[in-house]
């Protein structure tokens, strides 16, 4: 291979359609535009249940490895970290000996906690840096990746694009399985993969249990940040929070919410430090919010984790999360931007003792039955029909490249990024003839 300069990295990266494979969808050509000292590959996977993150480090640490010192050349980073969680012993012995060479590159053992991969509780984590108010890794001289973008990197300097993802599927499936399939195959091919639902009007969730959200269409196909399906029964708690409307949760917090402190005491991003206080802004509920005080502008703060709704209330149903969302969603419409900047010193003297174990999270939502330590790895499994989203990362949606009736080879570019926008491209998972175009997916269908 020629050697390649910082903006051929970046430029084959952003061919390639790279974008935050842990579910955040931020394209990573321009991560790495950055000049910093340090990359920080992100394999904690602390949603529950989920294990795509783990299985890929265990069959292709060298991948990952090779994608970080691809990543450390385009930033100019001197040190490259892979945060894992310590007790994956399999894992972190993977890792070790493809590190073993490299003097750069060392393994930081992260305890079993949630959410261990909200990045500013990885960095603090593994660098002891605080991000400030509203900020991003890049402020404390960071970029953080998933492990499987930085794989994609490895892939993508070698002439390949983002045409599949590993994916958990688990809960209430016949067979919990992890398999590597391609982007666009429909969540009901996945269920089938595990052998159907073991309960039939179980719903199906897009990423972990605590951030991901109800698919409501089955025929609709999976996303670059697709990392897992968690089938869980339709009167779970899990899924009668995320039913629950907006209108419905304010009325039941007006009346039930005794401030009793919880939210805040295991917020994780009041623990860093940051002015977060989600019982004062359910107070907020009470009053006009007209105005935006700090305990509505605090919304921009918020990483929406659900430790506030999902473990830390009492009463449940209460979710100073969906309150959050609304008023951020308020605020951005207003024009009002973050005024947050405060740059902590140090965490909060409970930082450690407040931390919620993954066990603990799957007790209190009732998910504990589902756990396997080990989930088979089928490999990577075909399908003769995609509906690939094109509109699932951040940024400007990408605009379609094809007709309908044409053919394409998988690789083929199907959707490209509108020119000097943030976005993304789109490959061709399988070969076949696109059969619909929209703004929003581009469907194939392999050839008879």
């Amino acid at each position: 291979m020629k050697h390649l300069t910082p903006n051929d990295i970046v430029n084959l990266v952003f061919q390639a359609g790279i974008v935050g494979a842990g579910g955040g969808g931020f394209p990573t050509h321009v991560k790495l535009k950055a000049t910093v000292d340090t990359i920080l590959a992100n394999g904690s996977e602390c949603e529950p249940l989920l294990a795509s993150d783990k299985t890929l480090m265990k069959n292709n640490a060298f991948d990952i490895v090779q994608g970080m010192k691809l990543a450390m050349q385009a930033t100019s980073a001197k040190q490259g970290i892979i945060a894992v969680k310590g007790h994956y012993t399999d894992v972190v012995a993977a890792l070790e000996e493809a590190v073993k060479n490299e003097t750069s590159i060392k393994i930081h053992k992260l305890e079993n906690y949630y959410p261990a991969g909200d990045e500013f509780l990885t960095v603090y984590d593994a660098t002891g840096r605080i991000i400030p108010e509203g900020g991003l890794p890049l402020h404390v001289g960071v970029v953080v990746s998933n492990v499987l973008s930085l794989a994609q990197i490895t892939q993508a300097v070698s002439g390949k694009p983002v045409t599949e993802r590993i994916v958990t599927i688990a809960g209430e499936v016949n067979k919990p399985c992890v398999v590597s399939v391609p982007i666009g195959t429909p969540y009901k091919d996945l269920i089938n993969l595990a052998e159907g639902k073991s309960d039939p009007d179980a719903q199906v969730i897009d990423g972990g249990p605590m951030m991901g959200n109800v698919v409501k269409d089955l025929n609709a196909g999976i996303a670059k940040t697709t990392s897992g399906l968690v089938v869980l029964s339709k009167n779970s708690l899990v899924v009668r929070m995320k039913e629950i409307s907006l209108g419905q949760m304010i009325k039941l917090s007006k009346s039930a919410c005794c401030q009793c402190f919880r939210c805040t005491d295991l917020c994780p991003r009041n623990l860093l430090g940051h002015e977060l206080y989600p019982h004062a802004t359910m107070r907020t509920l009470d009053y006009n919010s007209a105005e935006a005080t700090k305990h509505i502008t605090s919304a921009f703060l918020c990483s929406q984790c659900g430790v506030c709704e999902l473990i830390a209330c009492d009463f449940m149903l209460l979710s100073p999360k969906r309150i959050y969302a609304a008023y951020r969603k308020e605020l951005v419409a207003k024009g009002i931007k973050n005024p947050h900047s405060k740059k902590p010193e140090q965490v909060t003297s409970a930082y450690e003792d407040r931390k919620v174990s993954v066990a603990m999270v799957m007790k209190k939502l009732g998910i504990e039955k589902y756990y396997k330590k080990n989930i088979p790895f089928l490999g990577n499994m075909n399908t003769n029909f995609v509906s690939i989203p094109i509109n699932k990362h951040i940024g400007a949606p990408s605009l379609p490249a094809v007709n309908v009736g044409q053919s394409v080879s998988m690789g083929d570019m199907i959707a490209t990024c509108p020119e000097k926008a943030l976005g993304a491209n789109y490959h061709a998972s399988i070969s076949g003839e696109v059969v619909e175009v929209t703004e929003s997916y581009i469907n194939l269908r392999k050839k008879p």
